[in-house]
């Protein structure tokens, strides 16, 4: 069988702060002299290997960021996390940034973002990776700061951030408190990317689509309830950001036989294949595509056709897409 971890990857649903290498933050804990507990769960929610629910999960993703004290740590965070895509076959990465995690703890807003901005590009530069930034609003939490986070990734279109988006737990989130944001990032040439259709139904999707002028889900999994908006998702091109083992451990599919990605991708829509939250869930971007492969039993044609439509993220570059179809192609040439 072809390598997976040689098949080129776009990977752009990865929350930053859940993907760090798992070595990276147990040395930075090592460094401060704390102990922090990183329980690995990919599991269905509930099962002796899950988490009881999301808010569990969400309870727990904070010990990383609080272990970060300095600037000089988040920096080495990032540079760690993109050498890590690249072993992966990542050759576009475009991380869920939240700089309202550090801020002000470790500075201004636009302090943190330069610097998680300046390690992944430079981090990227020498493992081969183009990567860019999605500045993501947490709609359970960051209704204050959402106008502020919305000027920020507009001040730095086109210099490192690459879309603006949300993220959240609750559906449907009202996301029409978040509109002037979306607008704000549009009219700055960025795509928005939602988050929808985990723990709410289709309608959440439409929600995000219609209300923030969403072209990227992020997961989206539960539009398979209605054909007919599916239809509509394959007609408008918007892409689904899935993240199989996620959905599992999280208790939104029971187990990864009967996840929807496959059936969506069926239908025509674009699916786009995802670690999520890879320090939690423990398997990373290429394990999703092992899923695809032995639990789905997709051949290696549609594998590379998931890994294609990563070329419809709009932050990829020309020079990285010509090279992505290259690689794309070899692989498939490949005995």
């Amino acid at each position: 069988m072809r390598p997976l971890a040689q098949l080129p990857k776009a990977h752009v649903h990865a929350h930053l702060d859940g993907s760090y290498p798992r070595r990276a933050v147990l040395d930075l804990a090592r460094r401060r002299g704390v102990q922090v507990d990183l329980p690995v769960r990919p599991g269905a929610a509930g099962g002796p290997d899950g988490w009881r629910d999301v808010w569990e999960f969400f309870d727990a993703y904070g010990r990383v960021p609080a272990l970060v004290s300095d600037l000089d740590d988040l920096a080495g965070l990032c540079e760690a996390l993109v050498e890590q895509e690249a072993a992966e076959g990542v050759l576009y990465f475009e991380p869920a940034v939240e700089p309202q995690l550090y801020a002000p703890r470790l500075g201004t807003l636009r302090d943190v973002t330069r610097v998680v901005l300046d390690a992944l590009t430079t981090a990227g530069r020498r493992h081969g990776v183009e990567v860019g930034a999605l500045v993501t609003v947490n709609t359970d939490q960051d209704e204050p700061v959402a106008a502020q986070l919305a000027a920020l990734a507009a001040e730095f279109a086109g210099a490192g951030v690459t879309a603006f988006g949300t993220a959240g737990f609750v559906e449907p989130s009202g996301l029409e408190r978040f509109a002037a944001c979306a607008a704000t990032a549009r009219a700055a040439g960025l795509p928005v990317v939602a988050h929808a259709g985990q723990t709410g139904g289709w309608e959440c999707v439409a929600e995000a689509v219609d209300v923030l002028g969403a072209t990227r889900i992020a997961h989206g999994v539960r539009s398979v309830e209605d054909p007919a908006f599916v239809q509509r998702l394959v007609e408008t091109g918007v892409v689904l950001d899935v993240a199989p083992v996620s959905n599992v451990a999280l208790g939104i599919v029971p187990d990864l036989a009967s996840h929807p990605a496959p059936q969506l991708h069926a239908a025509g829509v674009g699916v786009t294949l995802n670690a999520d939250d890879q320090l939690w869930f423990g398997r990373g971007v290429t394990d999703q595509y092992a899923v695809a492969r032995h639990v789905w039993g997709l051949p290696d044609t549609e594998l590379a056709a998931l890994a294609g439509n990563g070329l419809r993220v709009e932050g990829v570059s020309a020079a990285t897409r010509q090279r992505f179809g290259t690689a794309l192609a070899a692989w498939l040439a490949a005995p």
